[in-house]
C-alpha cells in the first residue's frame, strides 16, 4: 500500500494507470449539457500531456473549441482503480505530432496522419482523482480462502481516493537574488519573443485558461518577472472578464502551458496613470528601444527602463 503523503508515487501510479488503461472516457460540455464517449489516450509523461486522435468534423471537436475544460475517466477493473482527470484540451492540427503519436488501427478511419480530416486533442492534466482497490482478484480470492481456514477477518486493503495535482503553478522557491543572475526561464522568453512580434499568448494561470496579449514584459520592484497584458478571451478567477476585455497583470513564475500564436492584436483605452504592475521594464510594444535588444535583459541590468508615464 502506497503511504498517503507520497505524492510523487501518486503521480506514478496515475499514468501507470492511463498507459495500461489505454482507453478514456472523455466528457465535453454542449449547449444541452455534457457528452461522453471513449477514445484512445496517448500519454506523453515528460511533457505531461495525453493525446487523442479525432477528426475534424467531430462534434468533441467543436465542444473543445467552445469550452477547454474536459473529463477523463479511466477504469482498470482487473485492478479495481478508477481514475478521474480534470484537465485542459485545445484543438491541433498538428500533421508531425500526428505521425508521432500515430497507430496502426488509426488507418481504419484516416488516410494516415496526413489527412486533411485528422486533427489532434492536446489534454493536460490538472488534478486526478484516484481510487484505488485491491491490488487483484488473486489477492481477493487468497484474502477469503484465509479467512475460511483462520477464521480471521479478510485484509482487502482499503479503497481510498487519493487527489493528485498534476500542474504545478510553477512557483520557484530560489530567492530574489538567485532569480536576478539567472538567465531568463523557457517561459518568460516565451511571453518576450511574444510581446515583440506582437503575437496572442493561451496559458493557464490560477487554474484558469487565458487568452491575451502581452504589451509589457519585465519585472515588479521585488524582482518577480511578470508581463501586463490585455486579456481578451478565456477566464478569470477574480472577477468575470468583461466582454470587451481587461487589463491584467500576470507574475511569469505563476504561467503554465504558455503557447503563442497568430492573431488579431488587442488593446485597452490608454490608463490615466502609470501603470503599476512592472516596475522595471524589458519589453514594451509602444518603446521601440526596448524592441532591439537581441536577448531578454535580466533584473538588475541597467538597460531595463522605468515605466512609461501616463500620457507618455
Amino acid at each position: 500500500m502506497r503511504r498517503k503523503d507520497d505524492a510523487w508515487t501518486s503521480i506514478d501510479r496515475v499514468w501507470q494507470i492511463i498507459d495500461k488503461v489505454g482507453v478514456a472516457m472523455l466528457t465535453t460540455r454542449f449547449r444541452g449539457g455534457l457528452r461522453a464517449r471513449p477514445l484512445e489516450a496517448r500519454s506523453e509523461r515528460a511533457a505531461g500531456l495525453i493525446w487523442f486522435v479525432t477528426d475534424v468534423e467531430s462534434g468533441k471537436e467543436r465542444e473543445v473549441v467552445a469550452e477547454h475544460d474536459v473529463g477523463l475517466v479511466f477504469v482498470d477493473a482487473a485492478d479495481k482503480a478508477y481514475l478521474s482527470i480534470t484537465a485542459r484540451a485545445e484543438v491541433r492540427r498538428d500533421s508531425a505530432k500526428a505521425a508521432e503519436i500515430w497507430k496502426p488501427t488509426d488507418n481504419a478511419w484516416w488516410n494516415g496522419p496526413d489527412d486533411p480530416n485528422v486533427c489532434l486533442l492536446r489534454v493536460r492534466p490538472i488534478t486526478a482523482e484516484l481510487w484505488d482497490g485491491p491490488a487483484s482478484m488473486a489477492v481477493t480470492a487468497f484474502e477469503f480462502a484465509k479467512t475460511w481456514i483462520t477464521g480471521a477477518e479478510p485484509n482487502l486493503g482499503e479503497n481510498r481516493k487519493v487527489t493528485v495535482k498534476m500542474s504545478k503553478s510553477g512557483t520557484s522557491s530560489r530567492s530574489n537574488s538567485e532569480q536576478q543572475h539567472s538567465h531568463a526561464s523557457e517561459t518568460y522568453r516565451l511571453i518576450w519573443q511574444a510581446a515583440r512580434a506582437r503575437k496572442q499568448l493561451t496559458f493557464t494561470y490560477s487554474e484558469s485558461y487565458r487568452e491575451a496579449c502581452p504589451h509589457i514584459v519585465g519585472y515588479k520592484q521585488s524582482g518577480e518577472a511578470a508581463v501586463l497584458a490585455f486579456q481578451f478571451g478565456g477566464r478569470s478567477t477574480s472577477k468575470p472578464l468583461p466582454p470587451v476585455g481587461e487589463w491584467r497583470c500576470f507574475t511569469v513564475d505563476k504561467i503554465t502551458d504558455v503557447q503563442a500564436r497568430d492573431g488579431r492584436w488587442h488593446s485597452g483605452k490608454g490608463h490615466s496613470k502609470t501603470q503599476p504592475c512592472i516596475q522595471h521594464v524589458d519589453v514594451d510594444v509602444n518603446v521601440p528601444e526596448t524592441l532591439a535588444h537581441p536577448q531578454p535583459l535580466p533584473f538588475g541590468s541597467p538597460a531595463l527602463r522605468p515605466p512609461r508615464r501616463s500620457g507618455e
